[in-house]
């Protein structure tokens, strides 16, 4: 009789590790594979093919869970779809005003994080619904897609819709999405009726506009890796983990990635509980190092739960395990920004060619350095054509003044 397995899945921006498990909860294979930024799924193929050259009948897999930081990874590398907001009226600045604090409560010059959607990429649309559900300006469908137009043209593939009070009665958002599905089948497009019908205009607009800027790559990908497994004779139904710590379709999360967002990292969390419970250890600080972000989470004989949860520069309200992810990971790359202020991350070197220690650059060098601190990491500094791998933070000042000699 053939064995039973079970295949998990984890796709950092790094690695890609597989384990199969069978139903006994012994393990049967274990590996890690590169990632592949332009080709997700790619790796999860890898992964299939060095589990049948180690002898596991992929055909007899009967649950695949997955997790993945592709969505946060591109909410914090910024490098999502060109993606495009619809709001009421007079309520244009909805992203660029937020909540009106002060990342820096002591500064009043600091610096406030660019919206994700960037202002000229915003439309107001004529219609208008009141708290209670009742409409007091229908929508205005010709100037809709007169807005939709002008954003197709100026590149827009990712289409957010957040209505006033949309929460309440949706029927302008339903409206507005059928009669652009109608002209541009070809959009990817969501509404925060359907994201998230929540009050908090701000956070119900951020989260649908989240989802669009990261909805189209997750989508893409969510359909290739279902056909692909489909080819390796897979037939278990595709699962993705959640953000908060459970389970969903992948045609679901790939019509609502910003579920998906600490799908990752909230696995790492609920394992961690789990063996922390069997170790008879009640309070754990979990600390996940991947190639592009860092998750920190505390664990009080069980997971903390949130709606308050921050991604990178945004505030995320879905409810989610409590993991706080910074752009600071393994393979981090280090760089000056316009006025010469060095900064280290968000953008990440990846498998490929992956830090400076790898050695795959086609131009790097190594320095001898000492050490000024006693917490010695490695990062990878990005500086003209040439690639430095330095041990800390200091270090990286004496490489940039070194460069500047050159």
């Amino acid at each position: 009789m053939d064995t039973i397995y079970r295949l998990g899945i984890d796709i950092g921006g790094t690695f890609t590790d597989a384990l199969v498990m069978d139903h006994q909860g012994s393990v049967i294979a274990a590996l890690k594979t590169p990632s592949i930024a332009t080709a997700p799924e790619q790796a999860i193929f890898n992964a299939l093919d060095q589990l049948k050259a180690n002898g596991v009948n992929i055909r007899e897999i009967d649950l695949f869970v997955h997790g993945t930081t592709l969505g946060v990874n591109t909410l914090i590398e910024r490098n999502g779809a060109v993606t495009g907001l619809l709001v009421t009226k007079g309520f244009r600045d909805i992203l660029e005003i937020r909540r009106l604090r002060l990342e820096d409560t002591t500064n009043l010059y600091g610096d406030k994080t660019d919206a994700l959607v960037p202002r000229h990429r915003v439309k107001e649309v004529d219609e208008r619904v009141i708290a209670s559900g009742g409409i007091l300006q229908p929508l205005n469908q010709e100037q809709l897609l007169q807005a939709v137009d002008e954003l197709v043209e100026d590149g827009v593939t990712a289409l957010a819709i957040s209505f006033l009070h949309a929460y309440v009665n949706p029927a302008h958002e339903q409206l507005a999405e059928d009669l652009i599905r109608e002209r541009y089948p070809q959009l990817f497009i969501c509404r925060s009726s359907a994201i998230w019908p929540q009050q908090r205009e701000f956070e119900r607009t951020l989260a649908t506009a989240m989802n669009a800027y990261v909805g189209e790559r997750m989508g893409s990908y969510f359909l290739r890796l279902q056909e692909g497994i489909q080819a390796y004779g897979l037939k278990a139904n595709l699962l993705s983990t959640m953000s908060n710590g459970g389970i969903m379709t992948a045609a679901r999360a790939a019509n609502e990635p910003v579920r998906t967002l600490l799908s990752g990292p909230a696995s790492g969390v609920i394992a961690a509980t789990h063996i922390a419970e069997r170790a008879g250890i009640h309070q754990v600080i979990t600390f996940d190092m991947g190639g592009t972000s860092v998750d920190v989470a505390l664990i009080d004989k069980e997971p903390a739960y949130s709606s308050e949860n921050k991604v990178g520069d945004f505030p995320v309200i879905i409810p989610a395990v409590d993991v706080t992810a910074i752009g600071a990971g393994g393979g981090s790359i280090a760089w000056l920004d316009s006025v010469g202020v060095l900064k280290v991350g968000p953008r990440s070197a990846g498998a490929n060619p992956g830090p400076a220690c790898y050695q795959r650059g086609e131009k790097s060098r190594q320095l001898q350095m000492p050490i000024y601190s006693s917490v010695s990491c490695m990062l990878t500094v990005s500086l003209a054509d040439k690639c430095v791998c330095i041990p800390n933070l200091q270090s990286v000042l004496w490489a940039i003044w070194e460069r500047s000699l050159d």
